[in-house]
């Protein structure tokens, strides 16, 4: 099924540096923030701002705001290191707070994320993804919400054709009596019709050279091999996701503890969780300064819900 999430992915590292550390300066000449070089080039690129030296530019125009200056946090030079072991080599960015969670969660959350990105080496950045892989199924039973989500429609037709598909592409082909082929056949072409669009381009190029020559769409191994890729089952009208209805966080009798206090605490409480989790479970001796479980989710004055 699609959207299933139990499989810990392997991480591929950056090919650049995870951090540029350029420096953006306000029309006074103010430190407002850091950014990555992308963004320079933006500003740049624009007319927006001029550049003061190699890693620093200043804004041509009178922001709103004092930007992030009075936020410890992110004024600062962040290292290029592995945050758990201090390793420089085969870094990759890490998300603390899962994206398919801060995802469902308001733009003043979603627009905050930077705290919550660090670089890990692909070693511990493999280590730590199973244990949050299990905190996930932990999730997934006390809300009631499996990681592949709730809502999915089976496609019955597509598992007749593929079933089919699976028999008439077997060496054992040749021992099925001829009237059950027949209805074999008769099951792939139908479903090749009815569902052409959803093949693969080689697929649909070998429906079209059958049919020129007279010959059944079922005597193609690529018609076959792209019927028995399509899914199965399908996101139907009622389909949320497992995050979605985790940031939504309805307890049930069978809730524990710690997540009925997730649940009661709102988004706050599920980004403190994964940030405590990442803290507990990797044990990172190379967190960057005033980076904290308890970092505020949005701007204040930016009230969630407001």
């Amino acid at each position: 099924m699609a959207g299933d999430r139990t499989k810990v992915p392997a991480m591929a590292p950056r090919t650049r540096p995870i951090y540029d550390n350029c420096r953006v300066l306000d029309i006074s000449g103010e430190l407002l923030f850091r950014a990555g070089q992308r963004r320079v080039d933006w500003y740049l690129a624009r007319g927006l701002a001029r550049r003061v030296d190699p890693q620093t530019i200043q804004l041509a125009f009178a922001n709103r705001g004092s930007g992030r200056r009075d936020e410890p946090f992110y004024p600062q030079d962040m290292r290029n290191e592995c945050v758990v072991c201090g390793s420089a080599e085969r870094l990759t960015m890490h998300h603390v707070v899962p994206h398919q969670y801060r995802h469902h969660m308001e733009e003043a959350v979603k627009s905050r994320s930077s705290h919550d990105l660090l670089p890990l080496c692909t070693a511990c950045h493999d280590a730590y993804e199973a244990h949050a892989v299990r905190f996930k199924q932990h999730l997934a039973v006390c809300f009631a919400a499996p990681l592949q989500g709730t809502g999915w429609t089976a496609r019955r037709d597509i598992g007749r054709a593929q079933r089919a598909a699976a028999a008439l592409a077997s060496p054992a082909v040749a021992k099925i009596p001829a009237p059950r082929v027949a209805e074999l056949q008769a099951a792939v072409d139908e479903a090749v019709r009815a569902n052409a669009a959803l093949l693969g381009a080689d697929a649909r190029s070998c429906i079209d050279e059958c049919r020129a020559r007279g010959a059944g769409v079922w005597t193609s191994a690529a018609v076959l091999d792209g019927l028995l890729a399509l899914e199965t089952q399908v996101r139907g009208p009622d389909y949320r996701s497992h995050g979605e209805i985790v940031v939504a966080a309805a307890p049930r009798p069978e809730t524990c503890g710690a997540c009925r206090a997730l649940a009661a605490g709102g988004p706050a409480a599920l980004v403190a969780a994964w940030r405590r989790h990442f803290v507990e479970c990797a044990r990172p001796a190379h967190l960057p300064d005033h980076w904290s479980v308890d970092h505020p989710l949005c701007d204040a004055g930016a009230a969630l819900g407001a």
